[in-house]
């Protein structure tokens, strides 16, 4: 990685990183980019993908909660930062700009488009001649990490190299974190082994979810909302 790619990786991963709540300060003389949280040190992200931190500073399980997310954004980055620069670029008739292309299947294209706000990534199809493009499916900017998934569930669905059927939409997969905690937080007994697997599973669903606290708070006041509209008013006279 020469100096000018591994500038445009740390500007993407600082935007991503800063998306999540994050602080990220200025790349040290020694190549890395520190990471704060709560006003503390949490870890150095390196250019590789990979992250360096001190065991005292992931010691609570809320800070080492956060080291594992910045461990999974810092790959995921990595691992598209890299595509983009081995990717060809996207000409096609009446797209001008920078566009790379990552995926190309089925008459189905997925391409990524770096802008001052973070990469943005688009599915299009392709026009019966292969000459131009259309139906485009935009997937941010100012998303994060989050926005490389949806595109890539986007493009594998769209190409008809998975069925829909075999994905669950972000809807569906919040709503199965919140019945994973509340069987994992009621007192219902289950095993060993399948409080594991819920555990493992609520965790691959933080993972691919942007913004699954917001998701899960949105639901949960749907049913509050929903519940205060069902319950009697007081002061009103019940009938039975």
């Amino acid at each position: 990685m020469n100096a000018e790619e591994k500038k445009r990786h740390f500007q993407e991963l600082t935007l991503n990183l800063q998306h999540e709540g994050f602080v990220v300060k200025p790349e040290t003389e020694d190549g890395l980019l520190p990471v704060g949280l709560d006003g503390q040190r949490l870890c150095l992200a390196l250019d590789s993908g990979g992250v360096r931190y001190w065991k005292e500073d992931a010691a609570d399980e809320h800070r080492s909660a956060a080291l594992d997310r910045v461990i999974s954004i810092a790959k995921t980055t990595a691992e598209y930062m890299s595509q983009m620069e081995a990717a060809p670029r996207l000409t096609v008739s009446g797209l001008t700009g920078d566009y790379r292309l990552l995926a190309d299947f089925n008459g189905i294209v997925l391409a990524s488009h770096p802008t001052q706000y973070g990469v943005q990534f688009i599915t299009w199809e392709r026009t019966q001649d292969g000459t131009g493009l259309n139906q485009g499916n935009y997937y941010g900017p100012l998303g994060g990490t989050g926005c490389y998934t949806a595109a890539k569930r986007g493009f594998a669905t769209r190409s008809g190299l998975v069925p829909r059927s075999a994905l669950f939409t972000l809807e569906q997969l919040t709503e199965v974190y919140r019945c994973i905690h509340e069987t994992l937080e009621s007192e219902y007994p289950i095993s060993d082994e399948r409080q594991r697997c819920l555990e493992s599973t609520a965790e691959q669903i933080e993972q691919c979810v942007p913004e699954l606290d917001e998701r899960v708070t949105l639901s949960n006041q749907k049913e509050v909302k929903l519940t205060s509209m069902e319950s009697p008013q007081e002061g009103r006279m019940q009938f039975s």
